[in-house]
């Protein structure tokens, strides 16, 4: 990774083979998973309010979460920046569940895998939602603990539509994946369990 690329919030000896490359709109992000937002920003509001009333100690805490603030959102932006583009599929409408496939392999051999995640979208690619739906998702991948292990673990993939609603962008992002890219997640659709769950399911390929 380029020094203008390093973050303070991922690992920068690794590089994503299909980064996003997406500017995030924090108030879509807002709307899609606004949990964390909230209580950063409430903390850091209540600590503020505390330091004005009651005493200028609380504006230890507050520049503390003012800090915290900043790296949530800086990781937010990182995860669209730098985290690698997969695609995915609506696989079910009641509950929307969207099926994303990777190779969690970290250069030697194959790990491929396709997670089932959870995710409420009102717009797929500024489309209604149906069954079978193209998207595309953002992800950043979890290591072992073992550094010998020669793939990742896991991996978190977050739907680009609750991250921008610039379609250019998201068709970038979607002209990146080739036929052969859907054929495959279709294919190894075929060995994850009916009816889907959320979870991670490794796929067995031949030889």
């Amino acid at each position: 990774m380029r020094e203008a690329d390093k973050t303070w919030t991922l690992n920068n000896s690794t590089r994503a083979s299909n980064p996003g490359n997406l500017n995030v709109n924090p108030f879509r992000w807002f709307r899609h998973y606004p949990t964390w937002p909230m209580i950063w920003c409430c903390s850091l509001l209540l600590f503020v309010a505390l330091a004005c009333l009651i005493n200028w100690k609380f504006w230890i805490a507050a520049l503390l979460l003012l800090g915290m603030n900043w790296l949530y959102w800086q990781r937010v932006r990182d995860h669209f920046r730098y985290g690698c583009a997969n695609p995915a599929f609506i696989v079910s409408l009641d509950p929307m569940l969207i099926a994303v496939s990777t190779d969690l392999t970290k250069g030697v051999g194959e790990y491929p895998v396709v997670k089932i995640i959870k995710k409420s979208l009102p717009m797929a690619c500024c489309q209604i939602p149906q069954v079978g739906s193209r998207l595309s998702t953002v992800s950043l991948y979890k290591a072992s603990p073992d550094d010998k292990l020669p793939h990742w673990v896991n991996f978190d993939p977050r739907p680009i539509d609750c991250a921008t609603e610039d379609m250019d962008a998201i068709q970038t992002v979607m002209s990146t994946f080739t036929d052969d890219d859907w054929n495959e997640l279709k294919l190894w659709l075929k060995q994850v369990p009916y009816p889907f769950r959320c979870g991670l399911y490794p796929i067995k390929t031949s030889e």
